[in-house]
């Protein structure tokens, strides 16, 4: 693999352990109550604690893109990832922001792709 690739494999699983730290030690997971969000869960038949439970099984396979320039909040950053549940594939932007000195986790999606998701390191 390419030292370029490697770099990028572990920036990924850096920033999902800070996201998993954040959820587990700190705050926990801030959710946007976007409504395409919601109907993702009912659609897939998952509740709130199943869809944390989703985000916190993801891992560098599931990466697809990141870090972006949030267009909402320039100068921070997030991350896209993808991951089948029931044959539907879930585009989810997850980002990592500070407050006070505080890391907190965000889940800004969580619903169907649009369309597909390239993931450069899935098996």
């Amino acid at each position: 693999m390419p030292e370029e690739d490697e770099k990028k494999r572990r920036d990924v699983v850096l920033f999902l352990q800070e996201l998993k730290e954040c959820i587990y030690g700190g705050p926990g997971l801030e959710i946007v109550n976007r409504q395409k969000n919601q109907e993702a869960l009912i659609e897939l038949g998952l509740t709130k604690r199943n869809r944390e439970e989703e985000i916190l099984s993801l891992s560098v396979i599931n990466y697809s893109s990141g870090p972006n320039e949030d267009k909402d909040r320039p100068g921070t950053s997030v991350w896209i990832f993808g991951k089948k549940i029931d044959e539907t594939e879930i585009y989810i932007k997850l980002k990592i922001y500070n407050v006070r000195g505080e890391d907190h986790a965000k889940c800004i999606s969580f619903h169907k792709a649009t369309s597909p998701l390239t993931c450069p390191f899935a098996e």
